[in-house]
């Protein structure tokens, strides 16, 4: 942050000192530092636009899942290009409402494959249910995906 200040202040006392220098390297720095934003702005939509096409389903199914372990997660790439380090956050809801059941504060929700995935391929794995709030119980509940990311390469 100091040196964010200290930048700052030189540039003002140039820009007093220099005008006519100042102005026209002012306006070229201004024009390529928005040049960027839009280039990681582009590349921020098209990622998101890519998370878009995993699709991921959430289940409890215990018979289907190995003991202790009821919480079926099955991710399918339906994009056009490879995913890894695929991330996301588990929800649970009971139907009909959006507030999260889980105990946020006892246990980590966030899950991740380093696993490759890539165009039409599919991923299956078999979790344990996280820690619910008290009077909650794991079948009655949905089980979605949040705040999904992964990386995308060709």
């Amino acid at each position: 942050m100091i040196l964010g200040i200290a930048l700052l202040l030189i540039w003002l006392i140039l820009l007093i000192r220099f005008p006519r220098v100042m102005v026209p390297a002012s306006g070229v720095l201004v024009a390529l530092a928005l040049l960027l934003a839009a280039g990681v702005g582009l590349k921020q939509w098209f990622d998101g636009r890519s998370a878009a096409q995993l699709e991921i389903r959430i289940q409890y199914l215990p018979e289907a899942c190995d003991f202790g372990r009821p919480l079926q997660v099955h991710i399918e790439n339906r994009g056009e290009r490879t995913a890894s380090r695929i991330s996301w956050q588990l929800l649970a809801t009971q139907p009909g409402y959006s507030s999260n059941l889980l105990d946020v504060a006892v246990t980590a929700t966030s899950y991740q494959i380093d696993q490759p995935l890539a165009a039409g391929e599919s991923w299956q794995r078999c979790y344990a249910v996280p820690r619910l709030r008290s009077g909650y119980r794991a079948p009655d509940l949905e089980y979605r995906a949040d705040r999904v990311r992964a990386e995308f390469r060709r």
